[in-house]
């Protein structure tokens, strides 16, 4: 099958996906979690999409895409925490590390490849990616110890990711976190829709 694909070997982009998460999330919990739910999904992660017309439309689109988001976001935490000394609670480098790792993790449900590209599953065209990523993320923190305040932040990364209602999203942003990877999340996309 011949179809367009990531210019980045996905494998390799998966590896410095799950050795972000490994080096950057200091939390235990949440770190285990993150890594848990990439490498139980490895497989479908390498080749899924990030979208089925838009940006990252291709093969290794998800990996490519999430990679940008978590590295932009990487970038401008350090920024935000050193002019923002005094935020209550402070901004979170896990929260928005995790958030920028799985904000897409519900395409895993949402799309499904197909020999033209990718389409929308049922699910994914009645429920959509924000809430079945919101999904993934509960059913896998079960078994994890991770603070009820540091999962709900977490959670609200993901269904605020999109910002608007019409996007998709439920919420708008509320917390530095979200509003950090919703920004890293659009340009993301942006700059591939223009490249």
């Amino acid at each position: 099958m011949c179809r367009p694909a990531s210019r980045y070997e996905p494998a390799a982009v998966f590896d410095e996906l799950l050795a972000i998460a490994r080096d950057e999330i200091t939390d235990a919990a949440l770190r285990e979690l993150v890594s848990g739910i990439l490498t139980g999904n490895r497989e479908q992660l390498l080749t899924l999409p990030a979208a089925t017309h838009n940006h990252h439309a291709f093969v290794g689109g998800w990996v490519e895409h999430v990679r940008s988001v978590v590295r932009t976001v990487l970038y401008l935490v350090p920024k935000y925490q050193d002019d923002y000394q005094d935020l209550q609670p402070p901004l979170s480098q896990d929260v928005a590390v995790a958030g920028a790792i799985l904000h897409d993790i519900g395409k895993l449900r949402e799309l499904r490849q197909n020999p033209q590209g990718a389409e929308y599953t049922s699910s994914g065209a009645l429920i959509g990616h924000i809430l079945q990523g919101r999904d993934i993320v509960r059913e896998a923190a079960v078994p994890h110890e991770i603070d009820d305040e540091t999962l709900l932040r977490l959670e609200h990364v993901i269904v605020a990711h999109q910002r608007l209602p019409e996007w998709g999203s439920p919420k708008p942003p509320m917390t530095p976190e979200a509003l950090l990877v919703h920004y890293a999340d659009d340009i993301d996309a942006k700059m591939h829709s223009y490249f």
